[in-house]
């Protein structure tokens, strides 16, 4: 399976988990100029960005290791970019790092919460 694919799906498996959590799902791969946010979603007035890093195993290194300060960074940006678009105002705001494994036998999902504190 290539990386994208395993991305993708990895991406719909976590979807699923928010969903499956009563979130409601606002956007899936929200993009601006300043990068990227795969996924965002509401619940209980605070707004969730989350990014989500899938890996075949967990054997090497964790895949919220990949999310780094720089990374963070970006993220936080295209967030101001979305709160600023859709006028939002009002709402706590949380970042989720989403780890997914075993995406082709038995996937894994691991939601970290608050992960850029």
């Amino acid at each position: 399976m290539d990386k994208r694919l395993t991305g993708m799906l990895g991406e719909k498996l976590v979807c699923q988990w928010y969903t499956d959590n009563k979130y409601k799902l606002l956007a899936v791969n929200y993009r601006t100029r300043f990068g990227e946010i795969d996924i965002i979603a509401e619940k209980k007035n605070i707004l969730v960005f989350v990014e989500v890093k899938t890996r075949k195993n967990d054997n090497f290194y964790l895949a919220k290791e990949a999310v780094t300060y720089s990374k963070q960074q970006r993220i936080k940006t295209a967030a101001v970019q979305y709160i600023s678009q859709y006028n939002i105002d009002d709402i706590n705001v949380r970042f989720d790092v989403a780890e997914v494994y075993n995406i082709s036998e038995n996937p894994k999902i691991n939601i970290i919460e608050n992960a850029f504190e």
